[in-house]
């Protein structure tokens, strides 16, 4: 059996809602709409932090990105562009799910 080792979050911001949905593996633990634009700009960092805290893994999120540029990643995180991760997550920015075929 493989071991898993690390949690990983998805997270798909729109125009009106923010998909977010969080794997162990290929099992799907957490499946979530948010408000696209959230109350604090430091939301989505501790967001993934507290998912940190709550779970054993590693977390790792990936924030989807339009390649267009008309991305609502902006107004779902204004400082995605500085943050790469920090204590206890790690940070990735796409254009698109690696998995999924245009």
């Amino acid at each position: 059996m493989r071991r898993i080792e690390e949690l990983s979050v998805v997270i798909i911001p729109t125009p009106i809602t923010a998909r977010i949905m969080a794997f162990e593996g290929h099992r799907l633990i957490l499946s979530a709409r948010l408000p696209s634009i959230p109350w604090h700009r430091r939301a989505v960092p501790t967001f993934l932090r507290a998912l940190g805290y709550w779970h054993p893994l590693p977390v790792r999120g990936v924030l989807v990105v339009d390649e267009s540029g008309n991305s609502s990643a902006t107004n779902l995180y204004p400082d995605w562009f500085q943050d790469f991760g920090g204590r206890g997550y790690a940070l990735e920015i796409v254009d698109r799910l690696p998995w999924v075929d245009r």
